[in-house]
């Protein structure tokens, strides 16, 4: 390799400047390298005295800076599309679901208090949606339908059946009470989740943490309290039905989450199965348990009869069908995005301050179905400390624990 030549001034004098500069930097930066065992303001000296060089030889780099400017450069950058991308994902999260709760709770109440077809019969659009955009996000790719495949698909019949009933048991507890209230009832998944890690799976919890889901389940107490004191006959009315179903829900919420999170971390799949693979599975069994969930009831109701309830809805009606549609479907992948990126806490926040915009919007558009009261708010204040506590007060992570 050849030693570039350095650029001459116009006159001797600054050449000679120019040659004995460049030597005592040279010399300077060698000293600083050899240091050994510098403290850290002799580190800081060091790199003070490390003095950048413009238009400098190559074979004489200025290493400290030069790799401190390329970390700094990399870090700098990813983070602020990080930064955008994640707050464009978290407002996406919330907007999805306060739509998704207004608008399938409209969808009843602006047609005279009842569904203008069966809610299994939207459970199954819904699943057939996620499935069409799992398909469009895998370029049209689809798993292998081999029999070996098939049979290594089974393990999603489990929580395709639980997510499918999910679904089911949610618009069936949207008939009984409003989304504010449902959503405060099926915050105990949280206490479920508390319970399972710690007797079933062993897995450490904090005081703290039992204290946040005592306050999440003493959230649900606060708000039963005007039905029980005989105060609430329409307005905020909690019915033991839906207190029960809520329960039940949750508890499918959570065994069917643990049960995926096993299968995504076995590995247990077939060669070379991607995410997208296990999506697919995942909704085509929801299609089918969703299919026979709809059938018992509705053994006569098909495709053509599917049209006509749908031809005959209002215009607002229908504009709430189709925004439900939309953004249920979307709804799972927002989630999706906000674990790969950001982590389960940022789901749980935003998930809070959806519950809350939900709430203020629900006491607007339905206010014969709720309002905001004392125990309202205080129900909301219990849920969030809950919340908080229990995804914040988490133990620390021990060497031997795996």
């Amino acid at each position: 390799m050849h030693r570039r030549t350095p650029t001459h001034s116009s006159s001797e004098e600054d050449t000679k400047l120019d040659l004995k500069k460049r030597t005592d930097v040279e010399n300077r930066n060698a000293k600083v390298r050899k240091r050994q065992g510098l403290n850290m303001e002799q580190k800081k000296s060091a790199e003070e005295d490390l003095v950048p060089m413009e238009d400098s030889d190559p074979l004489l780099p200025n290493v400290q800076n030069d790799v401190k400017g390329v970390m700094q450069s990399m870090s700098r950058q990813p983070m602020k599309r990080l930064t955008l991308l994640t707050i464009g994902i978290v407002f996406c999260q919330i907007f999805c679901e306060i739509a998704k709760q207004v608008s399938n709770y409209s969808i009843k109440y602006y047609n005279e208090g009842i569904y203008p077809l069966p809610q299994t019969a939207i459970v199954v659009l819904v699943e057939v949606i996620k499935l069409l955009v799992t398909i469009i996000r895998a370029k049209g790719s689809i798993p292998s339908l081999s029999i070996t495949s098939l049979k290594s698909s089974l393990r999603f019949l489990l929580p395709g059946m639980l997510y499918a009933l999910n679904n089911n048991i949610y618009f069936f507890g949207l008939t009984m009470v409003p989304p504010p209230i449902w959503l405060i009832l099926c915050s105990m998944r949280t206490a479920i989740t508390a319970s399972i890690y710690k007797f079933f799976l062993k897995r450490p919890l904090t005081s703290w943490q039992f204290i946040g889901a005592l306050l999440i389940v003493m959230s649900i107490v606060i708000a039963k309290i005007p039905d029980i004191l005989g105060k609430s006959l329409v307005v905020n009315s909690v019915p033991l039905l839906a207190i029960g179903l809520a329960m039940i829900a949750s508890t499918n919420s959570v065994c069917a989450a643990v049960y995926t999170e096993s299968l995504f971390k076995s590995g247990g799949g077939i060669k070379g199965e991607s995410f997208l693979d296990q999506q697919f599975w995942l909704y085509s069994y929801g299609i089918i348990i969703s299919i026979v969930v709809h059938i018992i009831p509705n053994p006569y109701y098909g495709i053509s009869q599917y049209l006509r309830d749908v031809e005959r809805m209002s215009g607002a009606v229908f504009s709430f069908f189709l925004v439900a549609l939309l953004v249920s479907s979307i709804g799972g992948l927002v989630v999706a995005s906000i674990l790969k990126y950001l982590d389960n806490i940022v789901k749980e926040y935003s998930g809070s301050v959806a519950n809350v915009l939900t709430a203020i919007v629900c006491a607007y558009l339905f206010p014969d179905k709720f309002e905001f009261n004392i125990f309202i708010v205080i129900s909301l204040i219990c849920l969030f400390v809950g919340i908080y506590l229990y995804e914040n007060m988490k133990a620390e992570p021990s060497n031997n624990y795996h």
